[in-house]
């Protein structure tokens, strides 16, 4: 923790130091090889007059630092031979005694310039030479071991080569004559920096061997603990080297034996010391991470009386309170603690001295816990609590969670009427959730295993069900679904549809199912009310003579019925998924493209109305068309259905029977003219014989001579009378005539007079009296004269026929003219004689019903005005007037004068 935190930068460091230190050795092994070379001395002594370092010795400090570079790079196996080159060597100097005098491994390398030194054992390392080359390489390897006893004596073994280098130097610093401690000791000056630079290089850069157990704790005064490993291993040393120096004598093959012994005294006091500080180091270690653990942990001690005595690192984490603020107050008191209501607790029951509390932290949030507590005394202290808290705060929260999940859950099964089933395969119980087998018609318990539950699923589906388990058993399904009919106790059949989860033991064997089952009875139902309904549609469809066709919203064809393919002789696949302009000419296109658009915009101008068009079919035929619209929305998107027929046969009868009407209404009106025949010849009889009496009496005051004026004024009245007969023939004339319909802006009070002085022409007799309230407003009409004339007069003959059969002095007749609120005029034409009875009014306007009873007539009259008014945009309507006779109304498209 603190170690590991801070640790980062002296690790790198060290391991910078330790390739610098390994470098340093590598160049001076390297220098002394070269001297002995290019035989330079000073490069192989580093100090005139001192122990030269042999170059056997150089090549296996050379190897040795290459070695440990190779290491610190992760070349293991390039380390790995370079160190065993320098055991060789080590293993030669030591094995040298044993050896042939003559026989000097020693003078293997540069022997000529080793010969003339001249110094004794020439070529041979000396005992701290052969300590290093043995210990350093064993030591590095030590350090990459797998075995932790190997990484743990490691930095032991670095340290006596340590040893012996620092007391050869310190002996080299302290002699009054260098030279004869290095001949005595065989110890060089490039040997003894080589072999501290190696050790300390070995040291820091595998420090972290020493260091594994710090790095998991924070142990008390490390470097108290370094220092006693170091003093051990080195000060024991010292006096060896020292008492070396002073006894010194002339013979100095004695001198090898007592390096031997001091270096076996160093390596026996250094494990012993070793071994004492482990164990020392050990045990700090146990309580260090023991204290470390109480202080992480949330625990807590007081006295009997519940004052704190100990507050951990813990509890301050989890409550926010200080050791300074809790030390001596009361536990519950600071932590406001109480029980939880029973409603509201999550943890387990109250056992083993455990309990739940609630309490607050510092900052007032509140928090469950698990205390338990652990009683004991002490001398010193009497009794003491440990109480050790476990926060269950999370556990709570998402134990709430899932009470209020399950609750939620059990609503939504409620209401959605979702039946949820466990079943035991071993002990065969099945439990289903609340109300799911009253839902199902069945008493409570009815399937309370799968036996009774079997009986009821229809022997129809059980099988299947059956295998729908088997199969799902063999191949360790997860889940598998299933749909069947259960027969409840009254007989009615209930359609279950759902999916089960399976659950299986060690051995594969299926345990538990866990599912849940919808009772879909009525969902089925409609479904098949649907497909009836859709079968009936698509019966209905096929038989009806109307094509049809659905839109998409993009003008696209959706459907395309057989009435439709018959109609324009494409086939559905032709024009399914194309535009629906194929289906009508170019000239028209546009027109109905903006209509759609227009619709998708606004939806208006399409449905609910009648339309009337012309389409294309295959062949290049053009036809009329009645096309009515329907709209429908599904899954966002909008579908047009239309309807269309074929107008062609009705537009064809439709003109045969415009045709025939003309000829009905020429043969009408010139039955009217035949009946009207004698009134007629009276009628022009009184001007035609006016005119013979005037030009008489013009010619006789002619031959008598007597001229002037007056014979002028009977000229005049002459020629009135002859203008009043010619007049009466052009109406005739023009009644009687058959030619085209032509609308155009006509005077209603000419149109109405007119016609009145046609049908009063010889009626003079009959004492019939006309009277006009004519609307100043209503001046003109858009209609065609003749035919508006027509039924003028056949409404003023059949009053003047009614008329007959009342008293003269009674006989009247009443033209009204009138403008509407929708740019109407309306004409009535009033008598004042007995009326229309009511089984005549009932078919008044069917044809050959006629008003003249006895009297005569072909029945044709009024049905014919009524389609000449309808032909206009009017209507006709006839009644009894209130004050008795009949009274007939119609109405005509009005304009203003000048419009056309």
């Amino acid at each position: 923790m603190k170690l590991g935190a801070a640790g980062l930068g002296p690790k790198r460091l060290n391991v910078s130091a330790a390739k610098t230190l390994a470098v340093i050795a590598f160049v001076c092994g390297l220098t002394t090889l070269l001297g002995w070379a290019l035989d330079i001395p000073l490069l192989y002594r580093f100090l005139p007059t001192t122990y030269p370092l042999w170059p056997l010795s150089g090549l296996a400090y050379t190897c040795i630092a290459a070695g440990v570079l190779a290491d610190q790079a992760e070349r293991r196996r390039l380390a790995l031979p370079l160190y065993a080159i320098a055991l060789t060597i080590g293993v030669l100097g030591t094995a040298q005694p044993l050896i042939h005098p003559w026989i000097n491994p020693g003078m293997l390398l540069f022997p000529s310039r080793i010969e003339v030194l001249g110094l004794p054992h020439g070529g041979n390392p000396g005992v701290n030479a052969v300590v290093y080359q043995l210990m350093l390489p064993i030591a590095a390897l030590a350090c990459r071991s797998r075995w932790r006893l190997l990484r743990e004596v490691a930095p032991l073994v670095a340290i006596a080569p340590l040893a012996l280098a620092l007391s050869s130097a310190t002996a080299m610093m302290l002699a009054t004559k260098p030279s004869v401690v290095n001949l005595d000791l065989r110890a060089s000056v490039p040997g003894t920096i080589i072999a501290m630079s190696l050790t300390a290089a070995i040291l820091l850069g595998h420090w972290r061997v020493v260091g594994q157990a710090s790095a998991r704790i924070e142990r008390p005064q490390p470097s108290a603990i370094q220092t006693v490993v170091a003093g051990a291993i080195l000060l024991p040393a010292l006096p060896a080297t020292i008492e070396l120096l002073l006894e010194r004598r002339a013979d100095g093959a004695m001198i090898p034996g007592h390096l031997v012994l001091g270096m076996f005294n160093v390596l026996a006091i250094g494990l012993i010391a070793y071994w004492a500080v482990h164990r020392v180091g050990r045990e700090q270690t146990a309580r260090a991470e023991l204290t470390l653990a109480l202080d992480g942990a949330t625990v807590t001690m007081t006295d009997a009386r519940g004052a704190i005595i100990y507050w951990s690192l813990g509890c301050q984490q989890l409550y926010g309170f200080t050791e300074a603020e809790a030390l001596g107050a009361n536990i519950y008191m600071l932590l406001r603690a109480r029980c939880p209501s029973w409603n509201s607790s999550y943890a387990l029951p109250d056992a083993d001295g455990a309990q739940e509390l609630v309490e607050q932290r510092k900052d007032g949030s509140e928090l469950h816990v698990i205390e338990r507590q652990l009683r004991f005394a002490t001398p010193d202290r009497g009794a003491i609590v440990v109480h050790s808290i476990l926060d269950i705060s999370e556990r709570v929260s998402a134990l709430r969670a899932l009470r209020a999940s399950e609750e939620r859950l059990a609503q939504a099964a409620a209401a959605h009427e979702l039946g949820i089933f466990d079943w035991d395969v071993g002990s065969d119980h099945v439990n289903w959730s609340p109300g799911t087998e009253q839902r199902l018609g069945l008493r409570p318990g009815a399937l309370s295993n799968f036996e009774s539950w079997r009986h009821l699923i229809n022997p129809d589906d059980l099988e299947s069900l059956r295998n729908t388990v088997t199969l799902a058993t063999k191949e360790r399904a997860d889940r598998f679904a299933f749909r069947y009919r259960l027969d409840n106790q009254e007989g009615v059949a209930r359609t279950l549809e759902g999916s089960a989860r399976c659950f299986y033991g060690a051995n594969g064997e299926l345990i538990r199912v866990v599912g849940a089952a919808l009772d879909i009875t009525e969902r089925d139902e409609r479904e098949a009310a649907l497909r009836r309904r859709e079968a009936q549609m698509r019966t209905v469809l096929e038989t009806v003579p109307d094509a049809m066709i659905v839109l998409g919203s993009d003008g696209s064809i959706l459907q395309f019925s057989a009435a439709a393919e018959l109609l324009w002789g494409y086939r559905a696949s032709e024009v399914v998924g194309r535009h629906f302009t194929m289906l009508i000419p170019s000239d028209e296109a546009e027109a109905d493209e903006e209509l759609l658009r227009r619709f998708i915009e606004t939806g208006e101008g399409l449905v609910g109305e009648v339309l009337v068009g012309t389409a294309l079919t295959a062949d290049g035929r053009r036809f009329p068309a009645e096309m009515r619209a329907g709209v429908a929305r599904s899954d966002g998107h909008l579908l047009i259905t239309v309807f269309i027929r074929d107008l062609s046969e009705r537009v064809a009868a439709e003109q045969r029977l415009s045709e025939l009407n003309n000829e009905i209404a020429h043969v009408s009106r010139q039955s009217a003219m035949s009946e009207m025949a004698a009134d007629l010849a009276h009628e022009l009889n009184q001007p035609l014989s006016a005119t013979a009496n005037f030009l008489a009496a013009a010619r006789m005051l002619i031959e008598r001579g007597e001229g002037g004026p007056r014979v002028t004024d009977l000229l005049r009245m002459g020629s009135e009378q002859t203008q009043r007969a010619g007049e009466i023939i052009r109406r005739l004339r023009a009644f009687v005539a058959r030619g085209e319909v032509e609308m155009r802006v006509e005077s209603v009070e000419r149109t109405i007079r007119d016609a009145v002085e046609l049908v009063l022409v010889g009626t003079g007799h009959f004492n019939l009296r006309v009277s006009f309230n004519l609307d100043p407003a209503a001046r003109f009409i858009l209609a065609d004269r003749i035919q508006v004339q027509q039924v003028l007069v056949n409404l003023l003959r059949n009053a003047v026929q009614a008329l007959k059969m009342v008293d003269p002095d009674d006989r009247q007749i009443t033209i009204t003219s009138e403008t509407l609120p929708d740019e109407m005029v309306a004409i009535t034409v009033t008598d004042s004689g007995p009326g229309l009875p009511a089984h005549v009014l009932e078919t008044l306007f069917s044809r050959f019903s006629t008003t003249k009873g006895g009297a005569g007539g072909m029945g044709i009259g009024l049905s014919i005005s009524k389609r000449i008014i309808e032909g206009h945009g009017g209507i006709l309507s006839a009644e009894n007037a209130p004050g008795g006779g009949a009274s007939f109304r119609f109405t005509l498209p009005g304009v203003e004068e000048g419009e056309e």
